[in-house]
């Protein structure tokens, strides 16, 4: 006790500083609390600068991809098998199911992240991850059309004039029916 008495301010001055100081953290916080703060997403990179948003929500996991296996007779967009903990989990090319200038693989920055979604576990092979943001669905812009897109659902809208968001529950039903045809 003694010392915390020592250490706040004797002069009314400065007690009353710190008084001024207490009230507007709190309305700082206040305000803080109040506004939304939205859901955080990993932003992945495609190619040299087209950035991608997956909802933490889905998200698992981010690793290197050792080990991947590609597997012949699969769809173009299967990028092959990973063993996971002991289970093969199939990974995706996201670079090959959205419209992207050329057909090369990932370099030295690649990732594969592990989602879930609609009743599915797998990985994305993306070319690079860029970080983290949060996001508010409803302030979305819409997504522009793109003739390579297999299906508009797939892209949630655009955040922040630069990252399209993916709606992983869309991409992942539209997967597997793709795969049943």
């Amino acid at each position: 006790m003694t010392l915390s008495r020592h250490t706040l301010p004797s002069s009314p001055r400065d007690r009353e500083v710190l008084r001024r100081r207490a009230v507007r953290l709190a309305c700082e916080s206040d305000q803080a609390r109040a506004a939304p703060a939205g859901e955080l997403f990993l932003v992945v990179r495609l190619g040299a600068g087209e950035l991608y948003g997956i909802p933490y929500a889905h998200m698992e996991e981010i690793v290197r991809p050792r080990g991947l296996t590609p597997v012949p007779g699969t769809p173009d967009f299967v990028a092959g098998v990973l063993s996971r903990r002991g289970h093969l989990v199939t990974v995706l090319s996201l670079r090959r199911l959205l419209p992207m200038e050329g057909r090369e693989e990932a370099g030295g920055d690649a990732r594969i992240a592990f989602i879930r979604g609609a009743g599915l576990a797998v990985g994305l092979l993306v070319d690079g991850v860029e970080g983290n943001d949060r996001w508010i669905s409803g302030a979305l812009s819409p997504a522009p059309p793109s003739p390579g897109v297999r299906d508009p659902a797939w892209i949630s809208g655009i955040h922040d004039g630069r990252v399209a968001m993916l709606d992983i529950e869309s991409l992942l039903a539209g997967i597997s029916n793709e795969e049943m045809r």
